[in-house]
């Protein structure tokens, strides 16, 4: 056989593995950039198609780029539709957060409130001076020394005023303390009653007036010391009642105090959980979206050599057809003949093969 005819024969595909081989250089550095092992496939496939050049199969080359870009759309569908539910899920991860911080503070507020309402009321309870001096000064005060009047009924009087000043007094102050245990709906176990303590008896004698200096300081004086044992059993009596009331009420402050705290401490718990989940689905979401970007990249980038192919192609044809021409103008005259017909065959074979990637189908 003519070994012109057999080297056209040869190379009449070359161009198109030429062409084919710096395509295919131009996809290695995406084999470090996450292409999957199909993909791979094909570049190893198409690989050895070069080593055992029979025929262009330019085909299997469209094919390739074809499943390669089918192959990245479906992996950015597939982040997408990672990615979709996850705006969904951090909004209302973020509404469940913004609800149980808005829980959390009523419920503190309300604590706070009921506090308060204790730290007020346990400022009304106020306990009376015991000190003898001072219940001395107010019987002194109240029963006074009349040398110029001396009457027992005076005497009696007196006593009997001071007696019904203080009983007034302390239920005066019991009658608040009622109303503000009502008003701030503090429950009271001890019993806000006025303490009894029995009253002082006068003094009774068949004449009212005292005749000697001496025996009216003596009834006075008596009934002073009386008055005042009477004045500190009843402010005694007065200030245990309130101090049991103070520590019953304290007692139930401390109480909602440490509900407070463990209702704080609890909700501060559930929050930091959602919001560690929420951190969670960020960070994924972030992930995602990092690998969506690349993957995108990636396939613009695929795109754009994958545009290339047609020059690839259109570049090695004119190359051969070139040479194929120097053969044709100046080679022998069978030379010459095999030359046209090649190039004929090169116009078609360009035809249907260019023509082809630049349609996207198949061979």
């Amino acid at each position: 056989m003519n070994s012109t005819l057999i080297d056209f024969h040869k190379k009449r595909f070359e161009w198109v593995f030429k062409a084919k081989e710096e395509f295919l250089n131009h996809f290695n550095p995406y084999k470090n950039e996450g292409l999957s092992d199909s993909i791979e496939d094909l570049l190893h496939i198409l690989q050895a198609d070069l080593e055992n050049p029979n025929e262009p199969s330019s085909g299997r080359l469209i094919k390739f780029y074809q499943e390669a870009d089918e192959e990245m759309r479906m992996k950015l569908k597939n982040y997408e539709k990672q990615i979709e539910p996850y705006e969904l899920l951090i909004t209302k991860q973020s509404s469940i957060i913004d609800h149980k911080k808005e829980e959390a503070q009523i419920q503190a507020d309300g604590f706070a409130i009921e506090i308060d309402d204790y730290d007020r009321f346990l400022k009304q309870i106020e306990l009376k001076n015991t000190e003898s001096d001072h219940i001395w000064e107010l019987v002194d005060d109240t029963i006074e020394y009349t040398p110029h009047d001396r009457k027992a009924s005076i005497i009696n009087e007196d006593v009997s005023r001071l007696q019904i000043a203080v009983e007034r007094d302390l239920g005066t102050s019991i009658l608040i303390l009622k109303q503000e245990a009502h008003f701030f709906k503090i429950e009271l176990a001890t019993p806000l009653e006025l303490p009894f303590v029995p009253p002082i008896p006068p003094i009774e004698q068949k004449i009212d007036a005292f005749w000697f200096k001496n025996t009216y300081e003596k009834a006075l004086f008596k009934m002073r010391s009386l008055a005042h044992d009477w004045v500190t059993e009843m402010y005694q009596n007065y200030n245990h009642l309130l101090t049991s009331i103070l520590n019953e009420v304290t007692a139930q402050k401390e109480l909602i105090v440490k509900e407070a705290e463990a209702s704080k401490l609890e909700y501060r718990q559930k929050i930091n959980n959602l919001e560690n989940h929420l951190v969670t689905y960020q960070k994924e979401e972030a992930e995602l979206k990092a690998r969506y970007q690349k993957a995108c990249q990636l396939r613009n980038q695929f795109h754009e050599h994958g545009s290339q192919l047609q020059g690839y192609l259109i570049k090695h044809w004119l190359e051969y057809k070139e040479e194929l021409q120097q053969d044709f103008l100046y080679g022998k005259s069978e030379d010459r003949y095999l030359a046209a017909h090649y190039l004929q065959l090169l116009r078609q074979d360009g035809e249907k093969i260019i023509e082809s990637v630049n349609r996207g189908g198949d061979v």
